[in-house]
């Protein structure tokens, strides 16, 4: 690994910079950061059309639509269909965006330092955190949690699917708190590799306490920033695919079937919101470092050292 030859500086950077440079980023190295996020992300879009396509056939007329006409009820019914979908499909999302950039924040961390990382080798190297994600992401996070919920949308009549929904929205909530407040426990898990024995150094919770804490709100302010720019750029997406798609596969200049927008075109304009939020995301876990621990010092010190044993390395050979 060379420190001291990096694509990008290391050095502390505002908000608004580590959005500009992550977009750097993106243009220097768009082939190894996309296949990397979609060898993640493409089974996780066909998994949540599994899981999600039935709400959209689901009956959702309540007693109050009853004195309406039979054309009124039939739309209020397929609407509330459709924008519940939606709405799962977006809760989704944000609930498995740190599973999906697994291998493209391992890919940033090898590109940065001018490494020639394979896809192969970054699946090693998420194979040995694997238990560490699952219990953080899996279990703690309720990734799997939130996808066992919608499982229970397919059996349950209007009552045991409202409470479903009340239930999903309120741990849709927590996990945003508990984002917003450890937005970096992904890029701790995958690059420090924090042991689970105290005795032989930090934890994970340890190690997140300990980074998280140490900027007090700045790392809430960050997460919800970055949140808020990936909802804007998502939406942006979705009109830009939506209009090419229009524009080169229809010709009546407009797309007769919302159920293909929903299902599809407007997942992928999520993900790839989600793939630019893992490299601004990762640019922050960076920026904090060095905020917090002087991380550029920390790397020219490596430097010289690394230097140092390649000379005497070279003297011993002599």
């Amino acid at each position: 690994m060379q420190f001291d030859k990096t694509h990008i500086q290391i050095r502390n950077r505002t908000e608004s910079e580590l959005l500009d440079i992550s977009l750097h980023i993106f243009r220097r190295f768009p082939i190894p950061i996309l296949l990397s996020f979609l060898v993640i992300a493409i089974p996780l879009v066909l998994l949540n059309d599994l899981l999600l396509s039935h709400v959209l056939t689901l009956e959702f007329n309540t007693p109050q639509y009853g004195v309406n006409s039979i054309v009124e009820q039939e739309f209020t019914t397929s609407d509330l269909s459709f924008k519940t979908y939606l709405y799962l499909q977006v809760v989704l999302i944000i609930t498995q965006a740190p599973i999906a950039s697994i291998l493209s924040t391992l890919m940033l961390s090898k590109l940065i330092f001018n490494e020639k990382p394979t896809i192969k080798g970054l699946i090693r190297d998420a194979k040995s955190c694997f238990w560490n994600i699952l219990m953080a992401f899996g279990l703690r996070r309720c990734v799997l949690i939130m996808m066992g919920l919608l499982v229970l949308l397919l059996d349950t009549g209007p009552s045991g699917r409202a409470t479903v929904m009340t239930f999903y929205t309120l741990t849709f909530i927590t996990l945003l708190f508990v984002r917003g407040n450890r937005p970096y426990t992904l890029e701790i898990i995958l690059l420090e590799r924090p042991g689970k024995d105290p005795a032989k150094g930090m934890t994970l919770s340890q190690r997140s306490k300990m980074l998280h804490t140490a900027t007090g709100g700045n790392v809430m302010g960050r997460s919800m920033f970055g949140m808020l720019v990936g909802v804007v750029f998502s939406l942006c997406l979705y009109g830009a695919i939506t209009f090419f798609s229009i524009s080169l596969f229809t010709e009546s200049g407009t797309i007769e079937s919302s159920v293909f927008t929903a299902r599809w075109l407007f997942p992928i304009s999520c993900w790839l919101a989600v793939c630019y939020t893992s490299v601004v995301r990762f640019m922050n876990y960076i920026d904090t470092r060095i905020l917090t621990e002087g991380w550029e010092a920390e790397l020219k010190i490596r430097t010289e050292a690394y230097k140092l044993e390649q000379r005497q390395q070279l003297g011993t050979s002599w």
